[in-house]
């Protein structure tokens, strides 16, 4: 090692020279025992056994080789994944015998000459290094003894290709950029996701991205989940391992890790009860296909296959028309904002099993048809939601559901429709008239009632209660259910979510206590401080914690369009060709003004530039446009925010939550582009640059 090498750099990079040396000493995995030939011959022998004492012998015996081929296949020895051994360090000190112990944690048990690397999911040493910090004392049961000392070391690493590439320590990031090893932490904060460093822009001219240093290498470019230790604080790891069944519900701001711990968890209980949990019977509702496409990535590098990853309306579309073949597969395209609102309330649960009681012996389709055209059953929301309909709309639904249902033979004889006209909320309506009518709703080939171990619901605060409640219904008994959510996040404004306490007790789940993230690590301090401005009233009473600061937001104000285009294609260009590994989220409230965007950018021959129309992210460096709400949940290096003007952005609840997940996308650096008036949401406290 040269001199210049920090001496943590220096003793992880040997610690690491050991490890792979000893692996390949190693060699691949270690041959198991054939359990399963044992317990087919178990089987034939309890077959032909006649006497009742040999074949309680037998089962006992075949019950013996069972629980040892499962604890084998948990527990397996397999070949090192070379490339990434591991991603944590820690040195414990024993005070009982006075003894060091280095400990390194990774997705997997491997203990081999001296080298102990434990998989963070199941060793209990693991906890160790989730809940306690360098210089702290522990004291954790291991084998049956106590053991308490202090922990003299705690650092997380990033490996890839088998190169140390980032030492953190406690109180300094190590990065090295291919030529040298740069103290990070030094001078500006790191991105989490690209490879450049944001700065604070010179006011004259504003510059989009870095101006010091160089630390390429140090992050993951492909924009998937980071290793587990660079995420994970204690909250996080006491959420992801709780029991294996019953409900968590986490409530987190923009960037907070509440995918992060929704995925982890499944992981986690696949892994410690993969019967129970295997991947197969669990499922994954996110709010739109870009996430789905993520996730699905995702699980499979955290362990976990076969998960199920669907939006909810694709979920629900295709188990209604698998159940209700002979209505039709479209929807109407015009459906009145007051019979969405009216389908997706929380009132229809009680008013649907009022109107059940009431009309016996229907079938969930018949059923179905006979309330939503009944004048007398829509009034009676009035009972279970005083005053949220006036009389008019109440004629306004009757009148629409009336014209697109069953209509009755007249006189001569004739009718307008054979089948009615579907509005996508109906799926969730007939989905949970069936459940009320036949009980569970039946697996694919319906021989078998559904039942998942683990449902996984992401963004939960923009599905209705009713579709909470349909998803519950699919979930065995004793089985997990992981909500995860932000009220600030909230998109879709007319799905009677109004609060964590109404949902859960619509649920039946008054006893579960929201678990709440309190710090957000993807956004910098001044960020997620406009972020809070935005949303005035609708902001939670205690703002999320934030681990760093950075560049300050930037309002970019401009007289014409063509000038605010042409200078947001030439800083793009400049920002790329400066950080290659970055990725940039130019994004628009509206789909036009993503369009303007696109093609002002296009002029600048930029080489990944990608116009996002249908969830096809890439998760890689470039340059993407897109609207905000296909953008939600995701994460750029870098931000663009245009026609943040007033027309755009007014002064309501909608616009406030939707300029808040375009604000919350950026890691780094934002701007916000406007020409004429800036919005009225915008502080006036907030940077401003006439260009």
């Amino acid at each position: 090692m040269t001199d210049n090498i920090p001496e943590p750099v220096e003793e992880e990079q040997r610690l690491l020279d050991v490890v792979l040396e000893t692996a390949r000493r190693a060699g691949g995995p270690r041959a198991s025992s054939d359990y399963e030939s044992q317990l087919l011959k178990l089987r034939d022998e309890i077959i032909e056994e006649r006497l009742p004492e040999d074949r309680a012998s037998l089962l006992e015996q075949m019950d013996r080789v069972a629980r040892l081929a499962e604890q084998r296949a948990r527990y397996s020895e397999t070949a090192l994944d070379m490339g990434s051994p591991y991603f944590g360090h820690m040195r414990l000190h024993d005070d009982k015998d006075g003894s060091r112990r280095d400990i390194l944690i990774g997705k997997q048990t491997w203990v081999k000459e001296g080298v102990r690397i434990v998989d963070w999911r199941n060793a209990p040493i693991s906890k160790v290094f989730y809940q306690r910090h360098e210089g702290d004392d522990f004291e954790i049961p291991i084998a049956g003894r106590l053991m308490e000392g202090e922990v003299k070391v705690r650092r997380t690493l990033t490996i890839r290709d088998g190169r140390l590439i980032r030492v953190s320590t406690t109180d300094t990031t190590w990065v090295h950029n291919d030529e040298d090893w740069i103290d990070s932490s030094a001078s500006t904060p790191s991105l989490s996701g690209g490879a450049g460093v944001s700065a604070r822009p010179d006011v004259t001219k504003p510059v989009l991205g870095r101006r010091n240093g160089d630390v390429r290498g140090m992050a993951r470019v492909d924009k998937h989940l980071p290793e587990i230790a660079s995420l994970l604080d204690p909250e996080q790891f006491e959420l992801i391992t709780r029991p294996d069944s019953g409900v968590v519900a986490i409530q987190g701001s923009a960037g907070s890790g509440k995918t992060t711990v929704a995925l982890h968890r499944v992981a986690y209980l696949a892994f410690r009860e993969p019967r129970r949990f295997d991947g197969s019977r669990s499922l994954v509702i996110v709010f739109s296909l870009a996430l789905a496409r993520y996730i699905s990535q995702v699980l499979p590098a955290l362990g976990v296959q076969s998960v199920k990853v669907r939006t909810y309306e694709s979920w629900a579309r295709n188990m209604r028309r698998r159940l209700f073949q002979r209505l039709p597969e479209g929807y109407a395209d015009d459906t009145p904002a007051t019979v969405t609102r009216f389908k997706l309330h929380s009132a229809l649960i009680p008013m649907i099993t009022d109107g059940w009681a009431t009309n016996p012996g229907l079938t969930p389709t018949q059923l179905w048809d006979e309330l939503m055209t009944s004048r007398a059953w829509i009034e009676t929301i009035e009972l279970h939601a005083p005053g949220e309909f006036s009389e008019l709309q109440r004629k306004e639904i009757h009148r629409w559901n009336a014209e697109r249902h069953f209509i009755r033979v007249d006189g001569g004889g004739h009718r307008e429709h054979d089948v009615p006209t579907l509005d996508e909320e109906d799926d969730t309506i007939l989905l949970y008239l069936y459940q009320l009518l036949k009980g569970r709703l039946p697996a694919d080939g319906g021989k078998r009632p559904l039942r998942y171990g683990h449902l996984v619901v992401d963004e939960a605060q923009d599905l209705s209660p009713l579709e909470l409640k349909v998803l519950q219904g699919t979930v065995e008994k004793g089985g997990a259910i992981t909500l995860a959510g932000d009220t600030a996040q909230r998109l879709v404004e007319d799905n009677d979510f109004q609060d964590w306490a109404q949902v859960l007790a619509t649920l039946g789940l008054d006893h579960v206590a929201l678990s709440p993230l309190r710090i957000s690590y993807r956004s910098t301090a001044s960020i997620m401080r406009l972020a809070r401005h935005v949303l005035g009233p609708l902001a939670p009473p205690d703002p999320p914690a934030t681990t760093r600061d950075g560049a300050p937001p930037t309002l970019l104000r401009f007289t014409s369009r063509g000038e605010a285009a042409t200078f947001m294609a030439d800083a793009v260009k400049r920002l790329t060709e400066a950080e290659p590994h970055a990725s940039v989220g130019i994004l628009a409230r509206r789909n036009w003004q993503a369009d303007e965007a696109f093609h002002a950018l296009e002029r600048s021959e930029l080489v990944e530039l990608h116009r996002i129309n249908d969830d096809d992210f890439s998760f890689a460096p470039g340059v993407e446009v897109t609207d905000i709400r296909q953008s939600k949940g995701l994460e750029f290096d870098y931000v663009v925010l245009v026609d943040v003007d007033v027309d755009t952005y007014p002064p309501t609840d909608a616009s406030r939550h939707i300029l808040h997940v375009g604000v919350t996308r950026a890691a780094h650096q934002l701007w916000c582009v406007c020409v004429g008036t800036p919005s009225p949401l915008l502080p006036s406290w907030i940077e401003t640059v006439r260009v």
